[in-house]
């Protein structure tokens, strides 16, 4: 049951048309997942959580290597039924960082999606990277993006255990994010 007050932020599309948001997000350990779920309570937009038909081990030094062996050009097969695009106007797109990039799996998205005048907000969860969105950019030349969030896990790389309470609070980052790209 969620708590607290719901804010929908919608985006004009075409005339006094009003189109649907959408956080479209590639989880491994669930620190993106949390940031997006968060993101989808805040402003109502519908959740798209990506799938990879082989998915990538559970083990961290694992995952980590296998993804920098697929190198940052990969796109794995996706296992998820993408809904018809054309409906929203704004497009959350999260993902960890791989390599100081996005993941395979949210590039894979991107690639194979036409998301030619969509709003674009990405957000990223990483342990040591930062926020990199130049491939998001390159992937979306013909669509707005907007300025992005980077959620620090200060946990991960020392005990390389993934999870959303490493993160700390990371509400009102989100929500200081939400208010400023809502202006933009």
């Amino acid at each position: 049951m969620r708590s607290g007050r719901n804010i929908k932020y919608f985006t004009k599309m075409g005339g006094d048309r009003i189109s649907k948001d959408l956080v479209v997000f590639y989880s491994w350990g669930g620190n993106t997942k949390a940031v997006a779920e968060y993101i989808g309570q805040k402003t109502g937009a519908e959740l798209l959580e990506l799938k990879v038909k082989v998915p990538y081990p559970r083990d961290y030094r694992a995952c980590v290597n296998q993804a920098g062996k697929e190198g940052k050009a990969y796109e794995p097969e996706l296992a998820v039924s993408v809904p018809d695009l054309r409906g929203y106007g704004r497009i959350y797109v999260g993902s960890p960082c791989w390599w100081g990039t996005i993941a395979n799996p949210v590039r894979a998205f991107l690639h194979q999606n036409n998301l030619t005048v969509k709003t674009i907000a990405p957000f990223m969860t990483h342990g040591t990277s930062g926020l990199h969105i130049a491939d998001i950019k390159g992937l979306c030349p013909d669509s707005k993006i907007l300025e992005g969030l980077g959620i620090y896990n200060c946990y991960q790389v020392s005990t390389t255990v993934d999870k959303p309470e490493n993160m700390g609070d990371f509400h009102p980052l989100v929500d200081a994010w939400l208010q400023r790209i809502n202006l933009q």
